[in-house]
């Protein structure tokens, strides 16, 4: 199954984007809806390979390493994802204890009020050692700079993200 995993605090443009990759057959999931705690580094996992945290987060993830395509879509705050949004990142601890690939396919779409392509640097490398600790590929990133409002993401903007997961 295709997710596209919203990770913005609040509605918004990151809400917009999600409703539109439902016409490309990804199910919206809206992080900000789901309860899970943070890691605690209690390092439960590192010799279970299990997190201790039985809740939403432990579903999702198991969920997105079945493969398929998962879309994260996030607002960019301070040059990196939402706190929540990090915090759920966080929980692939369990699935980087247990070294295995999966056959799943992450990308990242980010957007933000900075056009500075350097505003993109940390939250793509934050995105790619999730990419592997979850054992999926990361395959691709996009950064939509200057955006503080659905109202500016352009057709060319929406066509970048299409031939960027096709």
């Amino acid at each position: 199954m295709n997710r596209a995993i919203c990770m913005s605090p609040r509605r918004g443009t990151c809400e917009y984007l999600t409703e539109r990759e439902k016409e490309a057959g990804f199910a919206p999931v809206y992080l900000r809806e789901l309860a899970f705690a943070p890691c605690d580094g209690c390092e439960a996992c590192s010799s279970s390979g299990v997190c201790r945290h039985k809740d939403c987060a432990s579903v999702l993830l198991s969920q997105i390493r079945e493969g398929g395509k998962t879309l994260f879509i996030t607002p960019l705050y301070f040059c990196n994802f939402p706190a929540f949004a990090k915090a759920f990142l966080d929980r692939a601890q369990a699935f980087w204890a247990k070294k295995e690939k999966c056959g799943a396919r992450f990308y990242l779409l980010a957007v933000g009020g900075q056009g500075e392509e350097n505003n993109f640097s940390s939250a793509y490398l934050t995105f790619r050692a999730f990419c592997i600790a979850m054992g999926a590929e990361c395959a691709g990133a996009l950064y939509l700079g200057r955006k503080e409002s659905a109202e500016d993401i352009t057709e060319v903007d929406v066509r970048a993200l299409v031939d960027m997961i096709k």
